[in-house]
Formats: structure tokens, C-alpha cells, sequence
């Protein structure tokens, strides 16, 4: 086993970093919405638009932890280039997928999907780190040095 450096995760130190601001800024939206449409605390239901609005931060909450553990995963098992990348994408796919739910229900369907495939690509690279390390321990194959013999040529 090596030791990580910094150097090997600081841009999914980056993208995880991004994740959690933009669930502060998803907050605010919900407060902001709150107020506008003079829903008090603790009622989480109102008006339609706050609705939404609350929905559409709910569900980004719930789709975090799978999100961290996909692009964590992939990152130090696969490559954190790639799945910083594609961390990124997730991220943008969130933002679509919210304000898409604010403006009406039908338009949060891009974001969500974009975002279900981001989360399915980190879990394959993961699965193939996974694999590539098992064939590495147990069985002296090594997919990348393969791989780039084979580029190489």
C-alpha cells in the first residue's frame, strides 16, 4: 500500500469543498423562499413555489452522501482527475436540477437524470480501481501497466 499525498486528492478536496457550498447557497434559497412567500418556521408546507423550492433542496441532500462516496471512491481508486471532472459535471447537473424544480416540476428532469449518470460513472471507475487492484494483490496482473503497454504500441 502507498501513502496518499495531498497532491492525490486536492482536486476532490476542491470538488467536495464546491458540494458543500453549493448546499449552503440551496439553503438560502429555501429560507429566501420561505420568507417571500411568509411561510413560518416549522411549517414546511405553503405555497407551491416554497414547496418546490424545499423539494428540490431535500432531494440534493439525500443524493449527497451517495455523491461523496462515488466521487471518493473513484478518485482514489480509479483516478481523481477523472472524478474530479466528472464531480464537477455532478454539480452542475444539481444546479439545473434545481432551478429547473423552482421554475416548475416537469423542468427538473435533465438535471436529475445528467446527475444519476454522473453518480453511475463514478461508481463503474470505482468498481474498475476496485478490480484492478484485486487483480494487482492477488493475481500479479495489472490492468494499467497493461493498458498503457498497449497504448504505447
Amino acid at each position: 500500500m502507498t501513502a496518499i499525498e495531498l497532491e492525490d486528492i486536492i482536486y476532490t478536496s476542491i470538488v467536495t469543498l464546491l458540494a458543500g457550498i453549493q448546499l449552503v447557497f440551496f439553503a438560502r434559497m429555501v429560507g429566501k423562499s420561505r420568507m417571500k412567500h411568509k411561510v413560518p418556521y416549522p411549517q414546511m408546507t405553503g405555497d407551491a413555489n416554497f414547496e418546490r423550492a424545499l423539494r428540490a433542496q431535500q432531494n440534493s441532500l439525500e443524493f449527497f452522501p451517495v455523491f461523496l462516496i462515488t466521487l471518493w471512491l473513484s478518485s482514489l481508486f480509479f483516478n481523481q482527475v477523472a472524478s474530479a471532472v466528472v464531480g464537477l459535471v455532478y454539480l452542475y447537473s444539481r444546479q439545473k436540477y434545481v432551478s429547473g424544480y423552482c421554475r416548475d416540476v416537469k423542468d427538473r428532469i435533465p438535471g436529475f437524470k445528467l446527475g444519476v449518470r454522473c453518480l453511475m460513472f463514478m461508481a463503474g471507475l470505482a468498481m474498475c480501481g476496485f478490480v484492478t487492484v484485486l487483480l494487482r494483490s492477488y493475481t500479479d496482473i495489472d490492468l494499467a501497466v497493461m493498458l498503457r503497454n498497449t497504448i504505447k504500441k
